[in-house]
């Protein structure tokens, strides 16, 4: 009997046994399935924070992330690039690490509004002082606190285009304002004095009709100016002879040196190569620069017209022992309605688009112009041009010079550095 009673006990207890053994088996089954998903999910993170730091790190726009208290916990390389910072500002309060308070001023009003804020600030402590148009968004974090996101974007070379386009409004204004007056002050003492006499009425006109030359003369150079900036503008390439080029050039020129007395010279070396342009436009380049190198050269005076192999193509060289040009001038004189002699050029005639244009002009080609004076010794225009011109670029570059041509994951409470 007691064999009896100690198999019962076995197998109950050998029951129990397998169905601990098969609870523990479940457990462990669920532990390791609870664990991959685990891992599948810190993986997917840390996959998202890689995805973040690699879309700020390749963002041009400075970046921050502010908390409450106005403390960084982010920013990205670029936000230390705009505003010059020595190091990363993470982990610093706004007002001590970006030293001015228009930051300071857009979080703080943005904590408070709870709505987006948007700034200009000019950052003067850097050199060269840049313009910065700043956004401010609350956003909610996954603790529930509300923090600030900065978004800080350069927009200096869009403050000097509009530098650019108020001054050009304002110089087309003035040169036609002048003009424009003259006619009507002329005009009303005409209708006021109907019988002026024949001699006073010829000197009236006289005068009109050279105001009404100047007149025109600006309107065709602003249409030129604006086809070639816009690149409407097509070049009729061919073959160009260079010694074909400064003979025409010259024939135009020599008789208006002659009168004034001044003696013009042509030269062209032996090694100058045929090259590619448009012969209409070159002759247009290098007629505006003697044009302008007899204009201000005096009597007896020199203006030397030369073309010579350069570096890939060719070079026009003008030219003069003129009164030159003074330093503080020399790196504007491409710009669109500037004067070296103001009083001068508009005695003169000139419209302050020639050299402007001539710039151009060049560039189209795939080509430069440089300017080198002595102020009181005269001056030296050279283009240089490609033997063939490269094919247009899809969006041109600004230029400005003298010389114009080709002007694991981290936890999120850690502060870094996105690079």
């Amino acid at each position: 009997m007691g064999w009896l009673v100690a198999l019962l006990v076995a197998a109950v207890l050998g029951g129990f046994w397998w169905q601990e053994r098969s609870r523990r088996t479940a457990s462990q089954r669920e532990i390791l399935r609870l664990s991959a998903e685990l891992e599948q999910l810190r993986r997917g993170q840390n996959a998202e924070a890689a995805n973040l730091r690699s879309i700020l790190a390749s963002m041009t726009e400075g970046v921050m992330l502010v908390d409450g208290a106005h403390i960084i916990h982010l920013a990205n390389r670029s936000l230390v690039d705009l505003l010059e910072l020595r190091a990363d500002p993470s982990g610093q309060s706004v007002l001590q690490s970006v030293r001015d308070i228009s930051f300071e001023e857009i979080v703080t009003e943005s904590l408070a509004s709870g709505v987006p804020q948007q700034a200009e600030v000019l950052l003067a402590h850097v050199r060269p002082a840049r313009h910065l148009a700043l956004e401010a968004t609350p956003i909610r974090e996954s603790s529930g606190k509300i923090a600030v996101l900065v978004i800080c974007r350069d927009i200096t070379r869009l403050k000097q285009l509009e530098d650019v386009r108020r001054e050009f409004v304002a110089n087309v204004s003035h040169e036609l304002r002048t003009p424009l007056a003259i006619f009507q002050g002329y005009l009303e003492n005409l209708l006021d004095n109907p019988d002026v006499a024949r001699e006073a009425l010829v000197e009236v006109l006289e005068i009109l009709k050279r105001h009404s030359t100047r007149l025109n003369a600006l309107v065709e150079d602003l249409l030129e100016l604006a086809r070639l900036e816009s690149r409407a503008e097509s070049l009729r390439l061919e073959p160009v002879d260079p010694r074909s080029l400064v003979a025409n050039v010259a024939a135009d020129w020599n008789l208006h040196a002659k009168a004034k007395g001044i003696h013009l010279s042509v030269e062209c070396d032996e090694g100058a190569p045929v090259f590619e342009a448009d012969a209409f436009r070159v002759e247009q380049v290098l007629s505006n620069l003697v044009e302008n190198a007899i204009k201000y050269t005096d009597a007896d005076g020199i203006v030397r017209l030369r073309i010579a192999p350069g570096p890939g193509g060719v070079e026009l060289r003008v030219e003069d022992t003129g009164t030159g040009i003074p330093p503080q001038d020399l790196p504007h004189i491409f710009e669109r309605f500037y004067r070296a002699d103001k009083a001068r050029t508009r005695e003169q005639g000139g419209t302050g688009l020639g050299l402007s244009i001539v710039k151009h002009i060049a560039q189209l080609h795939g080509g430069t112009i440089r300017a080198e004076s002595t102020y009181g010794k005269g001056t030296t225009m050279t283009v240089s041009l490609p033997t063939r011109v490269p094919a247009p670029p899809s969006a041109p570059q600004p230029r400005s010079e003298v010389k114009a041509g080709v002007n694991g994951g981290e936890h999120e409470s850690e502060p870094h550095l996105i690079e």
